[in-house]
């Protein structure tokens, strides 16, 4: 009667050692992972942070090709600096020959023509703690742009991207001023000289009284231009998907026509199609635009005003810069106003005919002005700066 009882204190007593052997294994485990994991963790973390430290090497001999990029615009003889165009050979450091000590490490930085005028590409390896027996690598490829400056050959400038077999004219009227002369009040860049006052892709014609002066040496008007001679100084659609950017962030960004009878903020401003589509001489109907400056800006205004599409100026206008139409141009101010820098219209869209549009020159006195043209009155960006969607970082050395 009491065998069965002591049977079961047996059996139960069995079963605790291997129990207490199993967890005192597991146990054991557990803590001989904990240890290699406390271990391994500063090595982890001291990769972790050497490559922190390769990446951010890495930017600092991208900021140091942009810096010298940049200080090449302004000082092109100065020491470090990276003149425009592009040297050949491109001088040391930026060739990608000498390693350059940063810190904890050190970078080697390679800059080199872009796909465009106005484009490099750089090529930035940082290395921790040197390149001979590195610990860590980051490589980092990006183009860097900077924007297109404009030398026009004219105060007024029509055509070059007008539809085959039509032909582009200035009309200048009234009495209209327009002069490129530096007796006039006419101000160049270091190394250019204009054509012009006046420079078309077809004829000049002139009513009224207007006063066309061209620069010592020059033509007052030039009219029957090859369309090759314009490119020079027209936006590719690439230049003006830039421009749409930078005026996104200044926030002139605008879509559709526009009358304005106060000025915008200064810099570049950009007028789109209602679309957003780039204006082609099959754009429809409906993104055909016109931008009509109005009223009263004696106060005056600096920058870059770029249209996809028609300008249309009248009233008492002052402004300084660049005045720069896809289509037409009708420049028909009075009173005291007066437009210092250069006007240019391409003209990409009107119906063919033998004058596709005409650049209807009033009473607005144009004053040429390169320098003005390059810098906005001061407003437009003159340094380099990367390239929207063009930064990245890739595998190698």
């Amino acid at each position: 009667m009491n065998a069965s009882p002591a049977r079961r204190h047996g059996s139960d007593a069995g079963i605790v050692v291997p129990m207490t052997l199993i967890i005192m294994a597991l146990i054991t485990a557990l803590t001989v992972a904990v240890l290699a994991f406390t271990s391994t963790e500063p090595f982890i973390a001291s990769n972790q942070m050497a490559n922190a430290q390769a990446r951010a090497i890495a930017e600092s001999g991208l900021e140091r090709a942009l810096w010298a990029l940049t200080k090449g615009e302004a000082n092109p003889a100065a020491t470090g600096a990276l003149a425009d165009p592009l040297p050949n050979p491109v001088p040391v450091p930026y060739d990608g020959s000498q390693y350059v000590a940063a810190g904890v490490g050190g970078f080697i930085v390679t800059v080199t023509n872009g796909g465009a005028a106005n484009e490099r590409n750089i090529t930035a390896v940082g290395y921790v703690p040197n390149n001979v027996n590195p610990i860590a690598i980051k490589k980092i490829q990006t183009t860097v742009t900077k924007v297109k400056f404009l030398d026009p050959p004219c105060a007024v400038c029509a055509g070059g991207e007008q539809p085959p077999g039509t032909s582009t004219q200035i009309q200048v009227g009234g009495s209209a001023s327009i002069t490129a002369s530096t007796a006039q009040g006419a101000q160049y860049c270091a190394g250019v000289t204009p054509t012009a006052a006046a420079y078309a892709q077809g004829p000049i014609n002139t009513n009224g009284r207007p006063n066309i002066t061209g620069p010592a040496g020059g033509s007052d008007v030039a009219p029957n231009q090859p369309n090759s001679s314009f490119g020079s100084f027209q936006f590719s659609d690439s230049d003006i998907a830039m421009l749409k950017s930078l005026a996104r962030q200044n926030g002139t960004y605008y879509q559709g026509s526009q009358q304005w009878t106060s000025p915008p903020p200064n810099g570049i401003v950009f007028v789109d199609t209602p679309s957003g589509n780039v204006l082609t001489n099959s754009s429809p109907s409906s993104d055909l635009i016109t931008v009509n400056v109005r009223g009263n800006w004696s106060s005056g205004w600096n920058g870059w005003l770029v249209v996809a599409g028609t300008i249309d100026i009248s009233g008492n206008i002052t402004m300084n810069g660049l005045i720069y139409a896809q289509n037409d141009v009708s420049l028909r101010g009075a009173g005291a106003g007066s437009i210092t820098g250069a006007v240019i219209s391409t003209n990409r869209v009107d119906a063919a005919s033998t004058n596709v549009d005409t650049d209807d020159i009033g009473n607005a006195p144009i004053t040429y002005n390169c320098p003005s043209v390059r810098t906005g009155g001061g407003t437009i960006p003159q340094n380099w700066f990367v390239k929207p969607g063009t930064y990245k970082e890739v595998s190698g050395t």
